[in-house]
C-alpha cells in the first residue's frame, strides 16, 4: 500500500504538473477562455494514458484502475476546491491542481491496489461528503449571486429611471419591464401572464410629446393632435398606432396594434409611482431571472 502510494503521488506531480499549466490559464484576468480549452482538453486526452504508461513503468499494482479512480477524486475535488475558492490567482490554481493530482493519484492508486475495505470506505465517504459539500456550496454561490444582481438592478432603475407605471391598460396585465438606454423605462402588456405581449408602454423622465411623434413620421404617418399634449401617428398597414403624450411631467408612449385610441388615452390618463423593488421583482420567478432584463 505504501509503494502505491508513494508512485501513485509521483504520478500525480508529474500529470499534474502537466495538465496545470493550462488549467491555470483559466484564471488569468479578461481571458478568452475558447483560446485556453482546446490546449487543455489536448492535455487531459494525453496526460490519462501517460498516467497509466507511467504508472506501468513504475510497476503501481494496478495501473488502469488506479487512473480511473483518480480521474474521478480529481474532478470531484476539484469542483469542491473551485466552489470554495472561486477566484484564485493562476499560479494559487496552479498549486493547488497539482496538489489535488497527487493526492487523487495517490488515492486512486491505494485503492485500486488493496482488497482492505477501510480504505475503501474513506474514499467513499470522502466523495460523498465533497459531492454534497460542492452542491451546498454552489446552491449557496447562486442565491448570493442572485441577491447581488437584484440589488444593482434595484440601484440602477432608482438612478435615473422613472419609478411609475399607468394606473390602467384597459384588458390587460404586466407581464415585462425592461430599460432602453438608462432613462426609458419599457413595460410591455398582455391579456395574460402566458400570453404575447400587444401594448407597450414606454416612459421617459421628460420630453415633448409634439417634437417625439415628429420622429415617427417617416415610418408611420403625419402627426395628429388628440387633445392637449396628446398626439397620434398611425401605420395604415397594420393599423398600429403610436400615442405621445405628456402625463405628469413624463413623456409616456403608447404603442399597440390593438388599442384603439379612446384605449390609449386611458393608458396614458394617469401615471401611479411604484418602488424599483416592484419594477425589480414583479416577474421575477422563484426559480431565477428570467423576464427582468435590463439593457445598459
Amino acid at each position: 500500500m505504501k509503494r502505491d502510494l508513494v508512485r501513485g503521488g509521483g504520478v500525480g506531480l508529474v500529470v499534474g504538473a502537466f495538465v496545470g499549466c493550462p488549467v491555470s490559464r483559466l484564471y488569468l484576468k479578461d481571458v478568452d477562455s475558447y483560446t485556453v480549452l482546446p490546449l487543455l482538453v489536448m492535455a487531459v486526452a494525453a496526460a490519462v494514458p501517460f498516467g497509466v504508461l507511467l504508472g506501468v513503468w513504475l510497476r503501481i499494482t494496478r495501473p488502469l484502475r488506479g487512473a480511473l479512480l483518480a480521474v474521478v477524486l480529481l474532478v470531484v475535488l476539484k469542483n469542491a476546491v473551485d466552489l470554495v475558492v472561486p477566484s484564485p490567482s493562476p499560479r494559487l490554481a496552479f498549486a493547488g491542481f497539482v496538489v489535488l493530482a497527487i493526492v487523487s493519484c495517490a488515492g486512486g492508486a491505494v485503492l485500486a491496489g488493496t482488497a482492505a475495505l477501510m480504505p475503501r470506505v474513506v474514499a467513499a465517504v470522502v466523495v460523498c461528503g465533497c459531492v454534497v459539500t460542492t452542491a451546498t456550496v454552489e446552491q449557496q454561490r447562486t442565491e448570493a449571486f442572485e441577491r447581488r444582481l437584484r440589488a444593482d438592478t434595484v440601484a440602477s432603475y432608482e438612478k435615473s429611471l422613472p419609478l411609475a407605471v399607468p394606473e390602467v391598460v384597459p384588458g390587460r396585465v404586466l407581464v415585462q419591464v425592461w430599460t432602453i438606454g438608462d432613462d426609458v423605462l419599457a413595460l410591455d402588456y398582455a391579456r395574460g401572464q402566458r400570453s404575447e405581449a400587444d401594448v407597450f408602454v414606454r416612459i421617459s423622465a421628460g420630453g415633448d410629446p409634439e417634437k417625439a411623434c415628429a420622429e415617427w413620421e417617416r415610418d408611420f404617418g403625419s402627426c395628429r393632435p388628440a387633445t392637449a399634449d396628446r398626439w397620434f401617428t398611425k401605420k395604415g398597414a397594420n393599423g398600429r398606432q403610436v400615442l405621445f403624450a405628456k402625463v405628469d411631467g413624463r413623456l409616456v408612449e403608447v404603442d399597440s396594434a390593438v388599442l384603439g385610441p379612446d384605449e390609449a388615452l386611458v393608458v396614458a390618463g394617469g401615471l401611479r409611482a411604484v418602488s424599483a423593488e416592484y419594477l425589480v421583482d414583479f416577474e421575477l420567478p422563484r426559480d431565477g431571472w428570467r423576464r427582468v432584463i435590463v439593457n445598459q
